[in-house]
C-alpha cells in the first residue's frame, strides 16, 4: 500500500543516512562476477524505498521517549542488509517475480543468482553487526542482539507456518492471524530497539513494542487487501503462496464455499476467475471482517501511545492505516 506524502517525507528524512551507508557498504565490495554485481546494483535500485523503513521505525521509537538518534544509522545499516537478504530468499520461496510492478532480484535474474545475492547480504549484515561493538556499549549491543535473536526466530516460525499453508484453502482466519502476529515480530523489534536507544522505561518499552506489533500486523493485512485487487498477485498467491485474509473469511460462508473451492482448485486461474473471487469476497463480508480486525489494531495502537509526549509521528503512521481502512 502507498504511503501518503507526509509519511513519505518522514521516511526520506529519517532513513536517508542509513540508505547512504547501505549503498556504500554494498558497493565497496570488490566482486569479480559481473552477474552478481549487476544483481546487487539492481537490488539497491528497486528496494531503495524499503531501505528507509527500518531506520525510520527505530528513529520514531527513540524520539517518542526523547532519545538521541545519532546511533540509528549505525544500528539500522546491518539490519537493512540482513533483512534484504531474507527478503530475497522469501521471494524465491514465494515464487514472487514481481513486486509493485517491478521485477524482484529473483524475477530479473535466475534462482541461483538470487540465492547468492541473498547470502551475500546476510553475511555482510552479520559482519557489519559485529563491527557495532566499536560504536555502541557492550550492554546495549547484547540487549539488542538478544532482542533480534528472539524476533528473527519468531518471524521465521511465522514464515515457516505460512509456507505450510501453500495450496490450503480450509484455514481458519484465527489461525492465519496468529501467523500474521508472528510475522510482525520484526516491526515490534524495531520499535523496541528505538526505545532501548532512547533509554526508555520498562513501561515505555512495553508500550512501543505493542505499538510495533500492531503496525506490523496492519502492514501485512494491508498488503493482503491490496493483493486481492491485483489479479496477477492474487493468482500467484493462490498457486504459490498463502491466501489473503479476506478470502479466508469469505470461505467461512457455506453459501459460497463450494463454488470458491472449485475455482481455487483449478489447474489454471484466469483473470476472470480472479475477478469472480474478488466479487464474491466483497459480497460475502470478507473485506468487512478484515476491516474490523484492522480497525481494532488501529485502536490498540493508539491506546498504547496515548501517554507519550512525542507521539505525533507515531500517530501519523496510524493515520495512514485509518485512511486506508476508510477506503475499503
Amino acid at each position: 500500500m502507498e504511503l501518503h506524502s507526509k509519511l513519505q517525507e518522514l521516511f526520506k528524512k529519517e532513513g536517508k543516512a542509513t540508505l547512504e551507508k547501505v549503498k556504500k557498504v554494498i558497493l565497496e565490495e570488490k566482486i569479480e562476477c559481473k552477474e552478481i554485481q549487476r544483481a546487487l546494483k539492481y537490488f539497491l535500485s528497486y528496494r531503495e524505498k524499503g531501505f528507509l523503513v527500518r531506520p525510520t521505525l527505530i528513529s520514531l521509537g527513540s524520539k517518542a521517549v526523547g532519545g538521541d538518534i545519532e546511533e540509528i544509522a549505525e544500528i539500522a545499516t546491518p539490519l537493512v542488509l540482513m533483512s534484504g537478504g531474507m527478503d530475497i530468499h522469501d521471494d524465491i520461496i514465494d515464487n514472487q517475480k514481481k513486486q509493485n510492478s517491478r521485477f524482484t532480484v529473483f524475477g530479473k535474474f535466475d534462482k541461483d543468482v538470487a540465492l547468492l545475492v541473498g547470502d551475500a547480504l546476510l553475511f555482510k549484515g552479520l559482519i557489519s553487526w559485529y563491527k557495532l561493538l566499536d560504536k555502541i556499549s557492550m550492554q546495549k549491543f547484547i540487549q539488542i542482539t538478544l532482542l533480534l535473536e528472539k524476533a528473527f526466530f519468531e518471524l521465521g516460525d511465522g514464515q515457516a507456518q505460512e509456507v505450510s499453508l501453500k495450496g490450503k484453502i480450509n484455514v481458519s482466519p484465527e489461525h492465519y492471524l496468529q501467523i500474521v502476529r508472528k510475522k510482525a515480530a520484526d516491526i515490534e523489534a524495531l520499535f523496541h530497539i528505538g526505545a532501548l536507544i532512547g533509554n526508555a522505561s520498562q513501561s515505555e518499552i512495553k508500550a512501543l513494542s505493542n505499538y510495533g506489533r500492531c503496525i506490523g500486523m496492519l502492514w501485512i493485512l494491508g498488503d493482503d487487501v491490496v493483493d486481492m485487487f491485483n489479479p496477477n498477485e492474487l493468482k500467484r498467491r493462490i498457486k504459490h503462496g498463502c491466501l489473503p485474509l479476506p478470502l479466508f473469511y469469505a470461505m467461512e460462508n457455506p453459501k459460497i464455499k463450494s463454488r470458491l473451492r472449485r475455482i481455487l482448485l483449478k489447474t489454471r486461474i484466469t483473470k476472470k476467475d480472479a475477478k469472480t473471487i474478488l466479487e464474491m469476497t466483497i459480497k460475502f463480508a470478507g473485506f468487512k471482517k478484515t476491516k474490523s480486525v484492522m480497525q481494532n489494531l488501529v485502536l490498540e495502537a493508539l491506546e498504547t501511545i496515548k501517554h507519550f509526549k512525542n507521539a505525533e509521528d507515531l500517530k501519523l503512521l496510524v493515520e495512514d492505516y485509518q485512511n486506508f481502512i476508510e477506503q475499503m
